[in-house]
């Protein structure tokens, strides 16, 4: 990423900080105030547009910082680590909307100023779909995929928003509360499943898993496109951290003796491969026909 670039993806993501912590505040003291379980699960799934935000500008600011002397593949597991956390409090916190809600379907409960909780969460709406709007703009103009991943759940934030406004008018003119519960525990078990998947990335992150084998057959065509004189592809290993991709491997060239032009070919190839993985980490062995 560029420095223009990280300077544009790391404001337009302190916007979503910012704007999440407002959200947060907003539907808590709402909840709170209307009594209404369906706007504090609102403000849960705010609490993880937060945290995901937030892994998100960790990211960003880290891919501007260049590997060190103690930190050679560079600091992209401090956003895994920030995940891992965020993800045990977000389901944590899940949990206890989850029983909470259920505690009150069995014994009973009820909603006080419903015109406030539905107003809310129109603005609440109005507040997502505007933000929405300025990170797709952005993401477009930076070609950002974090920008992309960031405005992604913002726009699910619009739709649990919308989901709460309709269980209140429910309520409204029904009298059912239970509206109300029904509408939290799925905004819960939704929210629980995205902790769930920020945690497996996490771990799968920490432990340094493979890629799926896509792009090991994507290496495998561009290495069959590039030259005829690199005949075979060995030891091949991958792994992501955050936006960022290792690929390793070791190839065999045919009938090439020369060690300058055998590391030319080399170096031309790590090029190629990096335009259809931008940014890309590649390292690449070169060895001898049949020398492996």
């Amino acid at each position: 990423m560029k420095e223009k670039q990280i300077l544009t993806t790391t404001k337009a993501i302190k916007w979503s900080v910012a704007t999440a912590l407002f959200l947060v505040f907003l539907k808590f003291a709402t909840g709170i105030l209307t009594h209404s379980m369906a706007i504090l699960a609102s403000a849960l799934d705010s609490t993880m547009d937060l945290a995901i935000s937030i892994v998100n500008l960790i990211a960003a600011r880290e891919a501007a910082k260049p590997p060190d002397e103690d930190h050679a593949y560079g600091h992209g597991k401090i956003e895994s680590l920030a995940g891992l956390l965020q993800s045990f409090l977000i389901g944590v916190s899940g949990l206890y909307v989850i029983f909470e809600s259920v505690k009150r379907l069995i014994y009973g409960t009820y909603i006080q100023i419903i015109p406030l909780g539905i107003g809310v969460m129109l603005l609440a709406m109005l507040i997502s779909l505007s933000l929405v709007w300025r990170l797709r703009m952005t993401a477009r103009e930076n070609k950002s995929l974090i920008l992309s991943t960031e405005t992604l759940h913002y726009v699910t934030d619009v739709t649990t928003n919308g989901g709460t406004v309709v269980a209140l008018l429910l309520v409204q003119f029904t009298h059912f509360p239970v509206w109300d519960l029904g509408v939290s525990i799925a905004v819960s078990f939704y929210v629980f499943r995205m902790a769930y998947r920020i945690l497996r990335q996490a771990v799968d992150e920490l432990l340094d898993r493979s890629l799926p084998p896509v792009p090991k057959e994507e290496i495998e065509k561009i290495i069959q496109e590039f030259s005829p004189s690199v005949v075979g592809l060995h030891n091949f290993r991958s792994r992501q951290v955050g936006a960022q991709i290792f690929l390793d491997f070791h190839i065999e060239i045919r009938g090439e003796d020369d060690f300058k032009k055998a590391h030319t070919m080399t170096e031309s190839l790590i090029a190629r491969i990096q335009t259809h993985y931008p940014g890309a980490d590649v390292t690449v062995h070169y060895d001898p026909e049949g020398e492996i």
